[in-house]
């Protein structure tokens, strides 16, 4: 009785750790946190645009290394207060300001690819149309 009783435990055991062990990066949270959001986006921009020159590339770098800082501290800011009252708004108008300072570095081919990259993102999350205007 007590071998059965180890045998289960230790069955038991392995079971939780493989569950622990597998969790996806993020907590459990499908698609990680923003860093990682934003690190998809990013590759994909990257794979969808094959001409951007190395000028647009650093600038584009540095509008995703701020747009990665400004979003953790708004999150941060939310989780804080506890008050979710207009997040989607400050979300969205996050999202315009990267995507205006993202239009100014990308010429017009280059910045329809790169809605056609991020819009269907945003229309699953946000449950949008796929232009981002929020109409």
């Amino acid at each position: 009785m007590k071998n059965l009783l180890k045998m289960t435990l230790s069955t038991a055991l392995v079971f939780v750790a493989l569950i622990a062990v597998s969790q996806p990066p993020g907590g459990g949270r499908r698609g990680g946190g923003p860093d990682e959001m934003i690190k998809r986006e990013k590759q994909a921009v990257y794979a969808k645009i094959t001409d951007l020159s190395e000028d647009q590339k650093l600038l584009l770098d540095g509008i995703y290394d701020e747009f990665e800082v400004t979003l953790k501290e708004k999150f941060e800011e939310i989780r804080n207060s506890g008050n979710r009252e207009g997040m989607r708004e400050k979300m969205q108008a996050l999202r315009k300001e990267k995507d205006d300072l993202v239009k100014d570095v990308l010429n017009e081919d280059q910045f329809a690819l790169y809605q056609e990259v991020s819009a269907p993102r945003r229309g699953r999350r946000q449950g949008a149309n796929p232009n981002g205007d929020g109409e």
